[in-house]
């Protein structure tokens, strides 16, 4: 299977009647018309539609786990409210309760009750407040606004696995999610583990990985440190400095045009930069204006595989809900079209209780050079009534983040032959395993992050 024609494959519609069977929940019916379309000639890229939506139906049914009784039950165990019937139909009708049908049973996504308590969505049933979330970020912020700067050394232990009761002896290649050198991150250590090689230090997508013949079950692991120095921007409200904040290249045309098959700007899409640039006329308000729109409009929402979506970004903006990296993906597609320089950059952003995988997005003024934003962060501070934090998401990031991955949808050296776990991103890592009939699923494999240690500079 061409693997990038697979993928790039996605941005092109099924056959209708394809479509009615899956999302009727006839998903055996959906792969047995696909198998006697493949028996048929017919243009490369449908054909590896077919393929890839093949696997597609295989993985989607791990995400819904839970029939209408489990729904429930899981959403009372976690507010500890009896939810009633009728406020459940309600909750699935605004859209807030994701499901599929599976031979003719709605299936609930496993993670849609976590989603409302995040958002605030069930504050009418357990009388609370939004809790105020990441409340160390304020200190930090304040910390960046009177300095000017803030600059840590962040030493971190990964690992990636497979789920022990899915392994099975063979020649593996691993890729860990390995630090970039890119604007705001520098002086990469690998401090321990044996990986077999580290991606170049500018790589769309670095790693560490390995490739290993296994006869019994390990982890892939390594510890590494590097600096994360985050200098403070605050263009809504200064002029430009005399020389931009970080030193990095130009933008070039690939940073104000479209990329592979979820970097697209739809007719829609299109419409909505239009409007919401509507009268501005300098960049930085422009792409306040995008920023506003993500964060006070977008809901933050728990998602499915992004190998589920047919178009992240206009999924994004027509649901009104997203999770960072829809977030982000929309934030640079509409700065894009609104002719300001974006770029999409990934990793992890860590705390002392919890690592996990995060997107955010850098774009270009003139004067500043490439500065962040966080959409997601910016949304959790707007929707809290942090303006300040809110504010603060638009120019710039908190320095606890591990920066891996800086081009959507980008490939990994050395190459898969698989199909990724993830196509997109590269988070928590991939492993596949040679010869093996099917490549692993997201519920299959596993990893650890953990924070030994963080200094300031």
């Amino acid at each position: 299977m061409n693997i990038e024609m697979c993928v790039n494959s996605l941005s092109m519609p099924l056959p209708e009647d394809i479509l009615k069977r899956k999302w009727a929940g006839d998903l055996d019916g959906a792969v047995k018309a696909i198998d006697m379309r493949l028996e048929n000639e017919m243009p490369d890229m449908l054909r590896a539609r077919l393929v890839c939506e093949k696997e597609r139906i295989r993985r989607l049914p791990t995400q819904y786990p839970w029939n209408r009784a489990q729904a429930l039950q899981k959403l009372r165990e976690l507010i500890h409210v009896d939810v009633t019937e009728e406020e459940f139909d309600r909750l699935e009708l605004s859209g807030w309760v994701d499901f599929i049908y599976l031979n003719g049973e709605k299936r609930y996504f496993v993670r849609f009750h976590r989603s409302m308590l995040k958002n605030g969505m069930l504050a009418h049933l357990t009388g609370e407040k939004p809790k105020k979330e990441n409340a160390y970020l304020d200190e930090m912020i304040a910390e960046i606004r009177e300095k000017g700067e803030l600059k840590r050394r962040i030493t971190l232990r990964t690992s990636v696995y497979v789920d022990e009761e899915a392994f099975v002896p063979g020649a593996y290649l691993a890729h860990l999610p390995f630090p970039i050198e890119d604007a705001q991150q520098g002086d990469v250590r690998l401090l321990a583990g044996d990986p077999d090689g580290l991606g170049d230090p500018c790589a769309p997508q670095r790693t560490a990985w390995w490739k290993r013949d296994l006869n019994q079950w390990r982890k892939f692991e390594a510890t590494y440190s590097y600096v994360s120095h985050i200098r403070y921007a605050d263009p809504l409200n200064q002029p430009a400095p005399a020389a931009p904040l970080y030193p990095c290249a130009e933008p070039t045309d690939e940073d104000l045009a479209e990329s592979g098959a979820y970097l697209r700007f739809t007719p829609y899409l299109r419409a909505l930069a239009h409007d919401l640039a509507d009268g501005e006329e300098t960049d930085v308000m422009k792409a306040w204006r995008i920023y506003e729109f993500i964060t006070t409009k977008i809901n933050y929402t728990f998602m499915r595989d992004y190998f589920q979506f047919d178009n992240h970004g206009e999924y994004c903006a027509v649901n009104l809900k997203g999770d960072c990296g829809l977030q982000a993906l929309l934030m640079v597609i509409l700065c894009r079209i609104a002719g300001i320089p974006a770029r999409w950059q990934s990793g992890m952003s860590i705390d002392e209780d919890y690592i996990g995988g995060h997107d955010w997005m850098q774009f270009y003024l003139k004067g500043w050079g490439w500065v962040f934003a966080d959409p997601s962060y910016g949304g959790g501070a707007y929707r809290a009534g942090n303006s300040v934090r809110h504010a603060f998401y638009f120019g710039n990031l908190d320095p606890m983040r591990l920066a891996a991955n800086r081009v959507y949808q980008a490939e990994m050296e050395p190459k898969k032959a698989a199909l990724r776990v993830d196509p997109f991103d590269n988070q928590s890592g991939e492993l596949e395993r040679a010869g093996a009939g099917l490549p692993f699923t997201m519920r299959q494999l596993d990893g650890d992050a953990d924070l030994i240690s963080f200094e300031n500079l």
